[in-house]
């Protein structure tokens, strides 16, 4: 009998620090703005001292405890093994499932070099929308470190923001999230859409230079935002987007989370629902959102956080769908699914 191919799965996401340490939070910042610097100018001096701000910052807030988006990204890995180990019986194929990361360790760089000796390997975006940092930085590596034939055995799995089964499983998480609240639908239920903001124009106005996602988030906020309106089962009578913008180096994408608390606030919105679309895991920058709205509306509405997609069992289906077609194309044959 023939040895299984083995195919590594290499889920490649952010990456942030999981504890309050100042080394690791430290390392991790650098690691950031040193990818940023290879599509924008970020001397290494600033890099430091940037870092070095920002670790001390994280280092005096109360609520400093280190991220869970490293321990979900894990999860997500975990659960995706078990699926593709069902949905692989007796299909000459096997899998290795893999978390890796930017800007913490295991480096999406080291995991890619490992996994050399595989058949075939499928890198997964874990962002939903491209840019030149996410997307952009793994085909960057792989074009630089690959040959033709090692490419050949290659498909990174990205393209989230255009797709309409994300946009279904999206909002089907949202309305089963909702279903507990027990509102009925009013013009005074606001449902909050966060998305990483991106941004538009440097600090001399000019449009960047590089490939922000500025479109590609705009359509998926868009697109989302239909998909909620045309479904009567939840109770939000107004869906609103929001962009976390960094406010640096330029102008970036409007309504800021900031403005759109200040809009809340004088309109008096009774319950407001928080939902973090532009990220596959919570982590620093939609978690506490909920707080910081609160404390601009001065607890006159109720404020609730509808979790990330995270580690959930249609997200570990979705993806395995998605990581089903990308074999086909590899082995140039029908592969099953769970």
């Amino acid at each position: 009998m023939e040895e299984p191919q083995k195919i590594a799965v290499i889920l490649a996401a952010h990456g942030e620090a999981e504890s309050a340490g100042f080394r690791e939070n430290y390392r991790v910042s650098r690691r950031t703005l040193a990818h940023a610097s290879t599509v924008m100018a970020v001397p290494p001096l600033l890099q430091t001292g940037i870092s070095l701000l920002s670790t001390l910052k994280k280092k005096v807030r109360p609520a400093a405890n280190g991220s869970p988006h490293n321990r979900i990204t894990r999860q997500q890995a975990e659960l995706l093994q078990r699926y593709l180990d069902a949905s692989s019986i007796n299909s000459g194929v096997s899998f290795d499932v893999h978390a890796a990361f930017s800007a913490s360790d295991p480096a999406v760089e080291d995991v890619i070099d490992a996994t050399l000796h595989y058949d075939a390997r499928i890198l997964v975006s874990m962002s939903p929308v491209d840019n030149e940092l996410t997307c952009g930085q793994l085909c960057r590596y792989l074009a630089g470190k690959l040959t033709a034939d090692d490419l050949s055995r290659v498909k990174v799995i990205s393209r989230f923001w255009c797709d309409p089964l994300l946009y279904g499983l999206c909002t089907g998480h949202i309305v089963a999230a909702s279903a507990s609240y027990g509102l009925q639908r009013s013009e005074a239920n606001i449902l909050l859409l966060l998305f990483h903001g991106t941004l538009v124009s440097d600090s001399k106005g000019e449009p960047p230079r590089f490939r922000t996602g500025h479109h590609e988030t705009a359509h998926f906020a868009q697109q989302l935002t239909s998909a909620m309106e045309k479904d009567a089962t939840h109770p939000w009578g107004r869906v609103m987007s929001a962009y976390l913008n960094h406010d640096v180096g330029g102008e970036w994408t409007k309504p800021s989370f900031e403005e759109v608390a200040g809009q809340l606030r004088r309109s008096g919105a009774a319950n407001v629902a928080l939902f973090a679309a532009g990220y596959f895991a919570d982590g620093n920058e939609t978690l506490h959102r909920a707080e910081e709205l609160l404390r601009v509306t001065a607890s006159s509405s109720s404020v609730r956080t509808i979790p990330c997609l995270n580690a959930s069992p249609l997200f570990t289906r979705y993806l395995g769908e998605r990581i089903a077609g990308a074999v086909s194309q590899l082995l140039c044959r029908p592969f099953p699914q769970a």
